[in-house]
């Protein structure tokens, strides 16, 4: 998946390159963008202003269909127009529910912020130079993870292993009614299938990670 903002000459590159299925936008440069429209209509408060931007990141972030139709109608009842500008802007490039490839729950590429930062000083060096300095730093980089993975306990960091922990302790509100098919407190229906890793809730296939749904079969079923 290729990430960047929608600049005009980027656009047409990275369709006939990649193909634009493969390209999916910022959603940070996406933000700074509809934040402009509230005060287009008349909403020009900034304790305003930050409600209707917790409801765009609803829409955006919404893993299923029927939760981004749940977050987009509520936007449409405070403020058609707003809704309009998301309905209008290419959802299947950021929306995570409308993604038709993987974007592993990543809605912004701070990655590559970082490498310019860690680039600024080789940026005015001619080409050679700068590409024999990123592969030198590059390699001081690497041996510094690898001493890193050493220390991990479980085969996965610790950021990863809290990650895990956290949501395992979410499982307490899942009752396994079926093998697979489990019933949430709230009478959603899900249905987890371990040998595709995936789940209903969708967030194991955008994370990566196992969900709590998933957990609860794992711990049922003694895996």
């Amino acid at each position: 998946m290729i990430m960047s903002d929608r600049q005009s000459t980027l656009l047409p590159a990275v369709a006939q390159v990649f193909r634009k299925e493969y390209h999916s936008y910022f959603l940070r440069c996406l933000t700074e963008n509809f934040l402009k429209e509230p005060t287009k209509h008349g909403i020009c408060k900034e304790a305003t202003k930050q409600i209707v931007k917790e409801m765009f990141y609803r829409v955006a972030h919404a893993p299923t269909v029927g939760e981004y139709n749940v977050a987009l109608d509520e936007m449409r009842c405070y403020k058609a127009e707003l809704a309009t500008w998301v309905e209008e802007n290419e959802l299947g490039q950021w929306v995570a529910s409308k993604l038709t490839k993987e974007r592993w729950g990543r809605m912004n590429n701070n990655v590559i912020e970082s490498w310019n930062n860690w680039m600024r000083h080789l940026r005015p060096m001619p080409v050679l130079w700068l590409v024999s300095g990123h592969l030198e730093k590059l390699e001081k980089k690497m041996d510094q993870h690898k001493m890193e993975m050493l220390k991990w306990k479980n085969g996965v960091e610790d950021r990863i292993e809290q990650k895990l922990a956290d949501t395992y302790k979410k499982m307490g509100c899942i009752a396994a009614v079926e093998c697979y098919n489990l019933m949430l407190t709230n009478s959603r229906r899900l249905v987890v299938k371990l040998g595709q890793q995936t789940c209903t809730c969708r967030q194991w296939q955008m994370r990566g990670l196992s969900c709590y749904h998933a957990l609860a079969v794992i711990a049922k079923a003694n895996l």
